[in-house]
């Protein structure tokens, strides 16, 4: 097994790592031993951690916290349009584990294709997009939670 195989195989483990909230994930193959470990906290993406900053600076003000935790976010997107959740649920990119996902970054879109579903207290909510363009950034992981008008990819 070449590194090459080694690193990609480590940055798997790492994302399901992080979707799935695990502490720790261990892999052993021929000779080679893959241990990672969550840092405490758990390990956040790169525009969370970015806006993770703020409350730092005025831990006082929660409220105030929060929207500014979600300007920062929002500026670091791609310009486009955004498709938001319409609802509170589990993300997922595929109909179902061991098929593709709907779309993939860089994917031509039409609009009304289905991007990807939202499921909500056992109902599987289609989100479709809402023009034709390139899908730039999908912003959320299979099995995520996403909140109300939570963006979920921005398309150009």
């Amino acid at each position: 097994m070449d590194i090459k195989e080694l690193k990609d195989i480590a940055l798997e483990l790492m994302d399901a790592l992080a979707a799935k909230k695990l502490g720790e994930v261990e892999l052993e193959l021929d000779n080679a031993k893959i241990k990672i470990k969550a840092a405490e906290p758990a390990p956040v993406i790169a525009a969370a951690s970015v806006a993770a900053a703020a409350p730092a600076a005025a831990p006082a003000a929660a409220p105030a916290a929060e929207s500014a935790d979600a300007a920062p976010a929002e500026e670091q997107l791609p310009a486009g349009t955004q498709v938001k959740s319409p609802l509170v649920g589990t993300f997922y990119s595929s109909p179902s584990p061991d098929e593709p996902p709907f779309v993939l970054v860089g994917q031509q879109v039409k609009e009304g294709d289905t991007l990807c579903i939202i499921e909500a207290m056992k109902i599987m909510n289609e989100i479709k997009a809402p023009c034709d363009g390139k899908v730039i950034r999908i912003m959320a992981q299979p099995g995520d939670m996403v909140e109300y008008n939570q963006v979920l990819c921005v398309i150009e």
